[in-house]
Order: structure tokens, then sequence, then C-alpha cells
């Protein structure tokens, strides 16, 4: 794995008004680690995801991927996926065409969006659920699609809120072991 895909957050704060979110952290990960955030309810583990993704602007401090300070950088420009608790998938759309929708926003050929398509779906056990929208779901095959689209995209880091919380313990277990010999992390 290349350094591009090293994360380094140096005393990074974020506030709201008076509210200290996230209170001068400072980690790195480096490219292959499975790094896990813990804590309680409140602590500021999904706003530092969301920090490190573009999706919520730091107070203070420096965020790096690879050799690049990002910290001002928009969600796009950060070559990073992400996985959200509340799934985030578009209601209209077929299982399928939630999988790929970044794939085809990016313009990655149709034959490309097709063979990566198949495999993912095999990955995450949802071959037989391409065709459905997300509403004819359970919560974990809805969390297995959001995976999936994560997974497809290939980018070097994947930052996951709480991915598997929705999915029993057998399948939780066997998408953790799937997650690992992937390299999503």
């Amino acid at each position: 794995m290349s350094n591009q895909s090293r994360i380094r957050l140096e005393r990074v704060i974020k506030r709201w008004d008076a509210t200290t979110a996230v209170d001068d952290i400072s980690f790195d990960v480096t490219p292959g680690q499975f790094v896990i955030l813990l804590g309680p309810s409140g602590c500021g583990k999904s706003t530092t995801l969301r920090m490190i993704a573009g999706l919520e602007e730091a107070s203070s401090g420096r965020i790096h991927i690879g050799e690049r300070d990002v910290t001002r950088l928009p969600p796009g420009d950060r070559g990073l996926s992400m996985v959200f608790q509340s799934y985030a998938l578009f209601p209209h759309l077929s299982v399928a065409d939630n999988i790929v929708f970044g794939l085809r926003s990016r313009k990655v050929p149709k034959a490309e969006r097709g063979e990566r398509l198949a495999k993912v779906a095999e990955l995450v056990d949802l071959t037989d659920y391409l065709g459905r929208k997300p509403a004819q779901l359970s919560g974990g095959q809805r969390q297995r699609v959001a995976l999936a689209r994560s997974i497809i995209s290939e980018h070097p880091i994947c930052l996951m809120d709480e991915p598997l919380s929705n999915l029993d313990a057998r399948l939780r277990s066997d998408m953790r072991r799937k997650s690992k010999r992937s390299k999503v992390a």
C-alpha cells in the first residue's frame, strides 16, 4: 500500500459555539492498518470521521492524507470513501444502481462497472437483490449495500461509521473478515 493512504491528524479541534465536540486529537494511521475509534455515544467519533472525510470543517488543527494537507479540501478531493451508519442510499435507485452510483459519476466504463458490481455483490452476498429498491431490503441488507458502494470505489481509504451495527452477529463477523480481506479499513 502506498503512503497516499496514510492519515494524520494534528491537534484537531471541532467546536460549535460553546460546545467542543472534538478536543485536541492527534493520531496517525499508517497504510494497511485497520483502526477502530472507541468511546461512548457523543464523544466525537463520528465527528472525527466526518472531519477526515471533509464533511465537517475542523475548527483548528491539521488533517493530512498521504503527504497532502486536506484540512480545507472538499470531500471529493480527498480520495476516500465513507460508509454511514444511516446507509445514505437513494430510495429511487435499485441496489445495483446504488452500488455503482459513484463509478457512474466518475464515468467508469459500463463494462468495468458491471465486472466490479458482480464481484462486490458476491462479496457482500447481495447478488440476488441487485434489482430491488432499498425499501424492499432489511436493515442488514441496506447496510451491505452501503458497504458495497464503498468497496466498489477502490479508494485506498474507507472510513466507516458503525457500518456493521445493523447486521446480525454471524453476518457482522463474516463482513469484518471479508472487509479486512478486501483491504477496507
